[in-house]
């Protein structure tokens, strides 16, 4: 593992400033207690998962490990399976993304081929879900022309692994998008880079909206987006019942977006949604789970919505100065398995995902 201050200089997702918690007026009430995430009626069809920069990777990650579970994912900004192989952090930053080289151009090197051989592998053995199952599964990218964090190549490597294992995909990678999460609640303009890595994007001098886009790709035709008070309630949930812990880098809590109509036990669908480094709670408050524009489609589609939380941690326990999600084993110090359903991260994320769906 490379030292903390290599890794927060190569890693331009830092934010200059801690910035004070936002809350959209359209973002529904945050609950102050804590409470245990609850199970709900969720459509087994209706399971997805989507992220962004590290958060991106995961997504993959969590995709191709537990496809049985998941029947689509919306991956900004991330990469190829398994992307840093065995190599750490430093083969991340180098292959797949995160360092910005003097050229203005993010570092990479493909790894297309070792990460479907090591998929192909991990399948035959059980160790991930059966690689079969990505067949005709909706998948959505989105990589900006003037992302100087992950290389526009190497979404382009993950476009064609989805393709070659027979997924239906939608690849927007036309728009001259910084690095960033695309919402038309965005706070940046689409070009613009920094803090909190939020865009909004245009077409034809309307708005863009990126997470309609995939919403009606998994779901079909949608009812229209909530922009006034949700009905639906943003609260915090305890992680630490799923094994989140510093061993992890992972906060003692999460958020939830729970539709009135899903509370009330009517069936619904199930997002999980995960942010980039340095996009964690502790920094920017609630500025992802608000500006993310997924809980104002979800309001009236009856999607809950699930928000893992990570933390900063270094060392001796893992070193992940930025709270990325763990894409490179970091986990407990190493996590040769970070990558497959055994992985340390990935068995409490997908715990979040059992108790909602009350799948075992």
């Amino acid at each position: 593992m490379i030292r903390t201050s290599h890794f927060r200089a190569v890693l331009p997702l830092a934010f200059a400033l801690a910035l004070a918690a936002g809350t959209n007026s359209h973002a529904g009430t945050t609950a102050a207690p804590i409470a245990k995430l609850q199970q709900y009626q969720i459509d087994p069809n209706k399971v997805f998962v989507a992220g962004i920069s590290s958060g991106g990777f995961a997504a993959v990650q969590m995709h191709v490990a537990h496809s049985s579970t998941f029947k689509g994912a919306a991956v900004y900004a991330g990469g190829v399976y398994w992307c840093a192989g065995t190599g750490g952090a430093a083969t991340a930053l180098a292959n797949c993304g995160g360092e910005t080289l003097p050229t203005n151009q993010a570092s990479y090197n493909s790894t297309l081929a070792a990460s479907e051989t090591y998929l192909d592998t991990q399948s035959a053995l059980g160790t991930i879900d059966p690689a079969s199952n990505l067949s005709g599964q909706p998948v959505y990218l989105w990589s900006g022309t003037k992302d100087t964090v992950v290389n526009p190549l190497e979404m382009a490597d993950l476009n064609a692994e989805y393709l070659h294992y027979g997924a239906r995909v939608r690849f927007d990678n036309g728009y001259p998008a910084a690095h960033g999460w695309e919402s038309p609640d965005g706070e940046l303009a689409c070009g613009t880079q920094g803090s909190p890595y939020m865009v909004n994007c245009s077409t034809n001098g309307a708005a863009y909206d990126s997470v309609k886009t995939w919403l009606t790709m998994f779901l079909g035709p949608l009812s229209p987006r909530n922009n006034g008070k949700l009905s639906g309630t943003l609260s915090a949930f305890d992680q630490t019942e799923f094994g989140a812990s510093q061993n992890v880098s992972m906060s003692q809590t999460g958020s939830v977006f729970v539709p009135k109509a899903c509370a009330q036990g009517k069936t619904c669908g199930l997002v999980l949604a995960m942010h980039g480094c340095l996009q964690q709670a502790a920094l920017i408050g609630n500025r992802w789970v608000t500006e993310a524009g997924i809980n104002e489609w979800a309001d009236t589609n009856r999607l809950v919505v699930v928000y893992p939380d990570t933390i900063a941690s270094s060392a001796p326990g893992p070193t992940n100065p930025n709270a990325c999600f763990d894409w490179w084993g970091y986990s407990n110090g190493v996590d040769p398995n970070y990558a497959l359903k055994s992985g340390a991260q990935m068995s409490v994320l997908y715990a979040m995902v059992q108790r909602v769906t009350g799948r075992p």
